[in-house]
C-alpha cells in the first residue's frame, strides 16, 4: 500500500464533474485519498503490445502476473482511500465483540457527533458485528450512490489482513445523516463508517487503509438488454 496522498481538488475542468464534498467529523481523521496500490511498474504492460509482440514475450519464457491485466490496474487506483483514525483492537468472543480503543474527545468532535460507545467502534444495534467510525461525513448529489467496498483483491495486495468490509451503497433512500450547509441543496450527507466482518482477532494502526468509497450510478439510471440477432 502506498503512503497517504491526499485528494487535490482541480482547479479547473470541474464544470462537466460530479463533485463529491468531505469533510471531518473529528480532527483524528485522515483526508480521503485516491486509491493507488503498489504494482510492479518495471513489468512490460502487455496491452501496450501487438499479438506479435505478446508472443515473443511468451516465446521467451514471461510469466503473466495478475497486476499485468490492464483492468486489475485500473480497479486499484479507483474510489478513495478511508484510513483508521487510531489504534483499535477487536476481537470475537464467545459473549459477543469486544474492543479497545481511545475515547473520541469533546475538542475532537469537529461537527459534535459522539458515537453510542463515546469510541472509535460501535456495535449496530447489538447485531454483534463493529462498526468502525473513522470520523469523514461526505456529501453526494441525489442522482448518484457512493458505494462502501472492501479494497480491490485484497487477497493479493493484504494477503494478511483479518478481516472484510461489509459493502453497500449509501443513496438518498436511506439517508440518515443531516446534510447542515443550505448552499448544497441537492446533495446527501453520510458517514464513512465501515461494518467490519472479523476473521481473526485484529489490530488496527492509526492510519491503516480500511475501506473504498467511490461513486456509481443508481439503479434506476440504467438497464440491461441483449442484442438478438435475425435467426
Amino acid at each position: 500500500m502506498s503512503e497517504p496522498i491526499p485528494e487535490q481538488a482541480e482547479s479547473d475542468g470541474n464544470q462537466d464533474k460530479t463533485i463529491i464534498y468531505w469533510e471531518r467529523e473529528y480532527s483524528t481523521a485522515f483526508p480521503p485519498e485516491r486509491l493507488k496500490l503498489d504494482f510492479h511498474p518495471h513489468r512490460p504492460m502487455l496491452n501496450n503490445m501487438t499479438l506479435d509482440e505478446q508472443r515473443a514475450l511468451a516465446a521467451g519464457g514471461y510469466k503473466v502476473l495478475p497486476d499485468d491485466c490492464g483492468p486489475v490496474r485500473t480497479v486499484g487506483s479507483y474510489g478513495w482511500l478511508i484510513r483508521c483514525p487510531a489504534d483499535i483492537k477487536l476481537k470475537r468472543t464467545a459473549d459477543g465483540v469486544r474492543w479497545q480503543s481511545p475515547p473520541i474527545l469533546p475538542e475532537e468532535r469537529l461537527l459534535g457527533y459522539k458515537t453510542f460507545s463515546g469510541m472509535y467502534v460501535d456495535l449496530i444495534l447489538n447485531s454483534g458485528y463493529p462498526k468502525l467510525c473513522c470520523g469523514i461525513r461526505m456529501y453526494y448529489p441525489k442522482h448518484v450512490g457512493l458505494m462502501m467496498k472492501d479494497l480491490p483483491n485484497p487477497f493479493y495486495h493484504m494477503p494478511e489482513r483479518t478481516f472484510s468490509i461489509w459493502e453497500g451503497i449509501k443513496t438518498q433512500e436511506y439517508k440518515r445523516t443531516p446534510n447542515q450547509y443550505a448552499w448544497l441543496p441537492d446533495y446527501e450527507a453520510f458517514t464513512a463508517n465501515f461494518l467490519l466482518q472479523l476473521h481473526k482477532p485484529t489490530t488496527l494502526k492509526r492510519g491503516d487503509p480500511i475501506g473504498l468509497v467511490l461513486p456509481v450510478l443508481l439503479p434506476k439510471q440504467f438497464a440491461l438488454e441483449e442484442i438478438r440477432h435475425p435467426q
